[in-house]
């Protein structure tokens, strides 16, 4: 075998590593992805070295401690996050240990998940794009297959695009995604116990209290629950995936603590996702999670002392931004007290005496 032709293998191998690292620390791995992955390991002592070698390098990056400090990289009108560009790669490249294994390595079935399990639970961000939002910050990112990724304030999504897959994690809060047509190449999105696969379509998922929102307003969709084991032994039932196919303005909800999902639902899907444009539309829903909305993109924030008015439904159209137009409008319709607490909270309703203040109302 020639020196390029050896060099090319293990940069193939380490790509590899790093996507198997990515799609076991996903939070729905398959149980036929688990198994690909061991007769990966099986295949050649290269293909454990390198796994080791990306735990390592993942290990050393998840050690540093000025990640914050690091700002995303914008071309032209192009904000893909290129995190790993920034750090120094000789620095990197001392990180990583040069040799792990020799002939005498066992590739056995436990030996594989032993590598999987040291692993587990250790910050990716080798290889991939990481996007984030802050209270208030929205961002629209177009990614390197042309596909675009709206993301909702206090919300975190890693990317991998590999040659096969476009795999994607939101790990918080909400995105819509515009995905670039590739029938040989599925754009996948987990979040908890939900995976959704589209090849080209426009779809929103939201981590949401209680459980993950799918709701597609473009094309079609399939989404898939798995249920994990300690909830499946604790419900008294096998690990059983819910698969679901959506279509447009089609949406469900999938419970966190059962994986169980909700009947599919006809919804306005352009009026779901309104939030990519500043606008947030309210549909037969409760003052406080409308405030919770409200609180994502201001700094000004909307607290309910009087919880019959937090359980009251409302609906309506509000800009963004604009809390205030939501303060008025629920003064007008329900008579309520306002109050203020400096420049930054809002408080609807007479609170009960010697009452502290009540809690800002978060989605």
């Amino acid at each position: 075998m020639s020196r390029y032709s050896r060099k090319e293998r293990r940069l193939e191998a380490a790509e590899e590593a790093a996507h198997w690292l990515f799609t076991l620390q996903s939070e729905v791995a398959s149980r036929t992805e688990r198994a690909e992955f061991i007769d990966w390991l099986r295949e050649s002592p290269l293909h454990v070295a390198e796994l080791l070698r990306a735990c390592r390098l993942q290990r050393d990056l998840s050690a540093f401690s000025k990640w914050h400090e690091i700002q995303a990289y914008d071309q032209e009108d192009n904000s893909v996050v290129r995190l790993l560009s920034v750090v120094n790669r000789q620095r990197t490249r001392a990180a990583v240990v040069r040799s792990f294994l020799g002939r005498h390595v066992v590739l056995a079935t436990v030996g594989g998940l032993a590598i999987a399990a040291l692993c587990a639970g250790v910050a990716m961000r080798l290889g991939q794009t990481v996007i984030s939002t802050q209270w208030g910050e929205r961002r629209e990112v177009t990614l390197a297959d042309g596909s675009i990724v709206d993301l909702a304030p206090n919300s975190d999504v890693r990317v991998r695009l590999q040659a096969k897959r476009r795999l994607v994690s939101l790990d918080r809060g909400e995105a819509l995604f515009h995905v670039a047509k590739n029938p040989n190449r599925p754009f996948i999105v987990s979040a908890e116990n939900t995976r959704v696969r589209a090849v080209g379509t426009a779809f929103d998922v939201a981590r949401r209290a209680g459980g993950v929102a799918v709701t597609v307003v473009e094309g079609r969709v399939s989404v898939t629950t798995q249920t994990s084991l300690a909830v499946g032994l604790k419900a008294g039932r096998a690990e059983t995936p819910i698969r679901l196919s959506l279509g447009a303005n089609q949406q469900v909800v999938v419970f966190s603590s059962t994986g169980d999902a909700t009947p599919v639902r006809q919804v306005q899907g352009e009026a779901e996702v309104a939030w990519a444009t500043d606008q947030l539309d309210f549909d037969n829903e409760s003052v406080a999670e409308v405030a919770g909305r409200f609180n994502l993109y201001n700094h000004t924030q909307i607290r309910v002392w009087d919880q019959t008015l937090a359980a009251r439904r409302v609906s309506g159209s509000f800009k963004a931004t604009d809390p205030e137009s939501f303060v008025a409008f629920i003064k007008s319709v329900a008579g309520v007290t306002i109050m203020r607490q400096g420049d930054d909270v809002i408080l609807l309703g007479t609170p009960p005496k010697g009452a502290s203040a009540p809690p800002t109302h978060q989605r």
